[in-house]
């Protein structure tokens, strides 16, 4: 790290200024999302980076994207990401460079620290910001945003690995009257947990948890492939959901537990 603060601080003193470390979200589905400032910060930088391991992307999306910013972008894997090595070295070397990320770049802590790493070797840091799952799922479920309490994973179970991490975040935030978004797992072997699997899950945690809060005739919100062009949305029972294999989509999804409804709430929902 030594090095590459010491080239960074010869890169700006040769140029008159700091490099540049840019982020720029695409929003929640592809290319299409990111915002005429963000492109335009592209087609200006000397080297382009992505990630994909924050989220699942249309395929093509990257490819379309290199055409419409003029400049080719290399794919990174998490480690190279959170070893921030590669990016920092690029930015030694380049005076402006971008990591292009799926939804807005600043949800993900791996980005804070990569920004606080490229601060302290003397870059500068420029943020352009898309849509993000949070704010599309809270927006399309019709539910009111202060109404929401804390966000969690809802994470695949395995063998000997059985985490109840998001049954108590619906247990915690259902006591203090709060919905609950929960962000389906997307796994690098399994793919984005179906609907299916998710609402089959729930219904096992209650079996583990015990308050009787996610039985069969629980009504649940479910938001799959926002942005994808073929959405789906329903309110339904966690029983119908969990049979509903069939009607699965490929793309992400995220489930809402809802606290109790407010009428405009509950009217909104009756109309998915």
């Amino acid at each position: 790290m030594e090095k590459i603060a010491k080239a960074l601080q010869k890169s700006a003193d040769g140029a008159g200024q700091a490099p540049v470390l840019s982020f720029v979200g695409f929003g929640t589905s592809d290319e299409n999302g990111i915002s005429l400032a963000g492109l335009t910060q592209l087609k200006g930088c000397g080297k382009i980076f992505a990630e994909g391991y924050t989220n699942l992307v249309p395929e093509g999306t990257l490819a379309r994207l290199e055409k419409l910013a003029g400049k080719q972008i290399t794919l990174l894997s998490r480690e190279q990401v959170e070893g921030e090595k590669t990016i920092l070295d690029a930015l030694a070397q380049s005076q402006s460079v971008a990591l292009v990320v799926s939804g807005d770049p600043m949800i993900a802590t791996t980005h804070i620290s990569l920004i606080l790493a490229a601060k302290k070797n003397g870059a500068d840091v420029k943020i352009f910001h898309a849509a993000s799952i949070l704010s599309a799922a809270i927006g399309e479920s019709g539910l009111q945003a202060y109404k929401f309490g804390k966000t969690v994973t809802l994470a695949y179970w395995r063998e000997n690995y059985k985490p109840m991490a998001a049954y108590d975040v619906i247990v915690e935030n259902l006591s203090r009257n709060l919905h609950t978004l929960l962000l389906l797992d997307i796994d690098e072997k399994l793919g984005p947990m179906k609907p299916s699997v998710a609402a089959s899950l729930l219904l096992d945690m209650e079996k583990t948890g015990g308050k009787k809060l996610l039985i069969q005739k629980t009504k649940i919100i479910l938001l799959q492939g926002l942005g994808w062009g073929k959405a789906r949305r329903e309110f339904s029972e966690i029983s119908a959901l969990a049979s509903a294999a069939k009607r699965d989509l490929a793309s992400p999804a995220v489930i809402i537990i809802p606290a109790k409804l407010h009428f405009l709430e509950e009217e909104f929902l009756s109309s998915l």
